[in-house]
């Protein structure tokens, strides 16, 4: 009996999500005009088999999506909420969670450790480009031709 409880748990620890089968990508808003929120979002691999994950984002428990590609993971705030900024993301499986979710209840309680820690740089929104929008350019372009053709039309007809 004791040998069949050794080789579960010892296929559920070969089984399990390692922290070197992760693999991270990135991406947050830069551009200020062209957004209304920030957004952050996290797409990794990893070779988590029929796991649930979730992840914490300042402090913020998020659920981890599953895509055809692997999974990921978005948080969008107003850009005051998320000023520039190095933010650590880390990934917890399910029992990982519910310890991190007693863990911010009760402070007493330890800390439990995720199964992996990724950072995300997000360099702020800021204004790119012109400090005048185009559209007002062209406006005024617009309107000097029209002057420009306008006043060519009224000497020609003199």
């Amino acid at each position: 009996m004791f040998s069949i409880l050794v080789a579960v748990a010892l296929f559920q620890a070969s089984y399990g999500c390692s922290s070197d089968s992760f693999t991270v990508t990135s991406y947050t808003t830069t551009n200020l005009p062209l957004a209304t929120e920030t957004a952050i979002i996290v797409e990794f691999t990893a070779d988590c088999p029929d796991s649930k994950l979730s992840a914490v984002i300042a402090g913020e428990v998020l659920p981890v999506y599953t895509t055809s590609d692997g999974h990921m993971v978005t948080l969008v705030k107003e850009h005051a909420a998320l000023p520039a900024s190095a933010y650590n993301v880390e990934f917890y499986d399910e029992a990982g969670i519910s310890a991190y979710k007693n863990h911010v209840k009760d402070s007493s309680t330890e800390a439990p450790t995720p199964v992996h820690t990724a950072s995300v740089n997000h360099p702020g929104v800021s204004k790119e480009g012109l400090p005048i929008q185009t559209e007002f350019i062209v406006m005024v372009a617009s309107l000097l031709v029209w002057w420009g053709a306008n006043s060519i039309k009224a000497k020609i007809s003199e």
